[in-house]
């Protein structure tokens, strides 16, 4: 009788219907990349840079976890997985441009939530040569949509993505993600641990610690390349952000934990953390316009080697975190706050100011230095201002060698309209108002000549008299906020010498697959009208040193120079920007040769030399033809990582007066040069 009854219990649960969700693969081309469904499972297939087959296997079963295994042949480097997510939801008061605007201070206040994977469908297609798969079902306060995997040719690079939007208003986020794996190895006694966990501190020293499994919560980690390895019974595997699209802009880089890491009875996890920092007034966080579908990647890279094998090559990715060597250019920087002046008084100009040996190893050749900002007596109409120009000048040439040029410039924010940069090719001194029974030009017994301007008109007379340049610092938005929209028809805006605006990853919206999209619109804007201006890569944060975060926040200008000039010769370096022979970059892309000469009256034809880490994601070209912008983008999507190669970019363009081109990869970095007119 027992024995029936086993028979027919085993008949019951065989008839029993499968739990396993829909799975669509309508979408998927043939190889390199492979998809297979089993019964409850479907298992994605690739190769990686030597050709070995790696394998992903999901469960299409919701009860179980999501990731069943990934691995080469043998034992799998993740098992049993699910991806975490948590996000801090508050609410915008000053618009999608504000900066200084904080949720945790709006009446409806801020909350946390955790992401929830309800397993609804599955879908999965290719993308050029690639593959995603996204699982229908994710959830995360007022945030819906489903959770992506994507997989590449030729790598052991994985991108999660949760894939989110909401209906809500005014909505600003941060968000923390990772993934929890089965750890059955590193058990031990006591539901205690035994994992291996490996980064480089701030002081860039490879670090082994090891967890032992008392602390429930997760553990965050101040590392430096914003990375983080586990070891693994198969292998190892390495988490780290998006470099530049992850880190919302701040006024200070300090590193403030962005990895962190878990192990707790039986099972480990790692992943990456936005957070606000809570001794500052400014939380620009993320923007989450309504039905705009927000991407909150993180990267994983998996190795069946050790973990500091791991690390090493997600830091080819961003070079190490240096912007390389390129024939034919050097790097230029804009807008420091570094306060050196004032440091260099009280050091004595021998004293190597903190950021010197930072900005030097991240392969920085020229920097435009913005002091008396905050610091210093830049609004003083007596000597002291002219003392503390004057030392300006002595501490950077003090600092300024054959291989490292610092140049004084300020962000003058007098007369003109919004925050605004100005540089002069040569030591120039000022007053920023007019002392009482000055004169717009004096002779100064120990500096010379002497400027004292009152107005707008003599500020534009003194930059067009001594050969200067200026820009607009993060337009439209922090202290810029309606300009240069407010100055478009005057005489010094429409000068030459205004050479156009800043341009960097501020605000952030993580619906967009570029960065900075609001000082392009503006840049659009202004070429439609007929005026030839640029952008220009701006930093803008203040004193940092080697324990930072920096080059999350970095962007960077390759100047057309064969050398560097002297410091007395410091204009030599600026009259790239002011000719457009320049490309500005996150570091990832390069644009060394960009051309359009085989372009007619209605096709454009771009003819470029592409360097890229990531994979790349598209190409685009935007042209205007005084009226409206434009946009072709071209898909790059068969490309591999780690590459340089020839493009010919092509856009139907009728009547096109000016374009320009852009290069974006998978994690939002990217390389643009400004508009070329046609005539």
């Amino acid at each position: 009788m027992r024995g029936a009854v086993v028979v027919l219990l085993g008949l019951l649960a065989f008839q029993t219907p499968s739990v396993s969700v829909p799975l669509d693969l309508s979408g998927v081309q043939p190889r390199p990349i492979t998809v297979v469904r089993n019964q409850d499972s479907v298992t994605v297939a690739w190769p990686d840079e030597t050709s070995r087959i790696w394998r992903a296997t999901f469960s299409l079963d919701p009860a179980q976890p999501l990731v069943t295994a990934i691995g080469p042949d043998g034992e799998p480097v993740v098992r049993g997985a699910r991806p975490f997510y948590q996000v801090e939801i508050g609410k915008r008061r000053g618009g999608w441009y504000a900066f200084f605007d904080d949720p945790t201070t709006h009446p409806d206040g801020t909350r946390h939530v955790q992401g929830t994977l309800q397993l609804r469908s599955a879908t999965v297609r290719s993308l050029g040569k690639r593959v995603e798969i996204v699982f229908d079902g994710f959830r995360m306060g007022s945030f819906d949509g489903g959770l992506a995997y994507r997989f590449f040719p030729g790598s052991r690079l994985i991108q999660q993505d949760a894939i989110l939007t909401t209906s809500d208003p005014d909505v600003a986020y941060y968000y923390d993600a990772g993934l929890e794996m089965a750890a059955p190895s590193d058990g031990q006694p006591g539901n205690n641990m035994r994992t291996e966990v490996t980064y480089y501190d701030t002081d860039g020293a490879l670090r082994h610690i090891t967890s032992n499994g008392l602390q429930a919560e997760r553990v965050p980690v101040q590392a430096r390349y914003r990375t983080l390895a586990l070891k693994t019974a198969g292998g190892s595997v390495a988490v780290f952000p998006a470099p530049h699209q992850y880190f919302f802009p701040r006024d200070f880089t300090s590193n403030l934990g962005f990895v962190w890491h878990r192990a707790w009875r039986g099972r480990t996890a790692l992943g990456i953390r936005q957070l606000r920092d809570e001794n500052w007034q400014y939380y620009p966080w993320v923007n989450a316009p309504p039905g705009r579908a927000q991407h909150m990647s993180v990267f994983f890279l998996l190795s069946s080697a050790a973990p500091e094998t791991a690390i090493a090559d997600v830091l080819r990715y961003t070079n190490g975190d240096r912007f390389p060597r390129l024939s034919g250019y050097k790097t230029l920087s804009t807008h420091w706050h570094l306060a050196d002046t004032v440091q260099a008084i009280a050091n004595g100009f021998t004293w190597t100011p903190p950021f010197k040996p930072v900005l030097k190893a991240m392969g920085v050749d020229a920097s435009m230095i913005m002091d008396f900002h905050g610091d210093g007596h830049p609004s003083d109409l007596t000597d002291l201002r002219l003392d503390e120009l004057h030392a300006y000048f002595g501490a950077l040439r003090a600092q300024s060698d054959p291989d490292f040029l610092l140049i004084p410039a300020e962000e003058a924010n007098v007369h003109l309209g919004g925050h605004w940069a100005l540089v002069f090719p040569k030591p120039v001194y000022w007053f920023m108002n007019r002392p009482t029974g000055g004169a717009f030009v004096s002779t100064h017994p120990k500096y010379g000549s002497v400027y004292s301007v009152a107005d707008a008109k003599e500020m534009f007379d003194l930059v067009r008299r001594e050969g200067g340049y200026m820009y607009q610092t993060h337009p439209r938005t922090k202290g810029s906020t309606g300009y240069p929209d407010r100055i478009l028809t005057t005489d010094y805006f429409r000068d030459s010498s205004y050479l156009g605006a800043g341009w960097k990853a501020l605000p952030s919206d993580l619906s967009s697959p570029r960065l900075g999209d609001r000082a392009f619109d503006l840049l659009d804007e202004l070429n439609n009208q007929g005026l030839r201006k640029r952008l220009l890569g701006e930093v803008d944060v203040f004193q940092f040193d080697h324990t930072h975060e920096l080059y999350a926040h970095m962007n960077i200008n390759y100047i057309k120079l064969d050398r560097l000039p002297a410091f007395d010769r410091w204009g030599d370096a600026l009259a790239p920007l002011a000719t457009g022979e320049f490309f500005t970059t996150t570091g990832e892309v390069l644009l060394p040769d960009v051309g359009f000469t085989s372009s007619s009256a209605n096709e454009i034809v771009v003819n470029a030399r592409v360097q890229w880490t990531f994979p790349l994601r598209f190409a685009e070209i935007v042209w205007g033809d005084g009226r409206s912008t434009h946009r072709e983008e071209i898909d790059l999507s068969d490309t591999r990582e780690f590459g340089s190669k020839p493009f010919e970019f092509r856009a139907k363009s009728p009547d096109w007066k000016w374009a320009r081109v852009a290069v974006w990869d998978v994690a939002g970095n990217g390389a643009f040069v400004n508009p070329f007119w046609r005539r």
